[in-house]
């Protein structure tokens, strides 16, 4: 969500021959911070290059992983199973 009297990011070209983490995150919609933990956490593929401190993707790399990543609710992991509602035996 962007901050007030930020504007929001247009997603980057898949035409591009180099994503940048900042790229990563206007594509993902996700803040650059975010995209950082996905890839100090091994969560998201390690990047193709890096220059300097700059770390690279290929954009068909980031879509394909996006594509295939499980989210909640989307095909993924289940969305937990809402349990106020079912009685306990005593």
């Amino acid at each position: 969500m962007p901050r007030v009297n930020e504007e929001p990011v247009p997603p980057p070209s898949v035409d591009a021959e180099w994503w940048t983490t900042s790229d990563v995150a206007a594509y993902l919609n996700l803040r650059v911070g975010t995209v950082s933990s996905y890839r100090q956490r091994g969560q998201m593929p390690e990047p193709d290059m890096t220059v300097g401190r700059t770390h690279m993707w290929r954009p068909a790399r980031i879509v394909e992983w996006h594509e295939q990543r499980p989210r909640p609710g989307v095909g993924g992991r289940p969305v937990p199973a809402d349990t106020s509602d079912v009685e306990t035996a005593d």
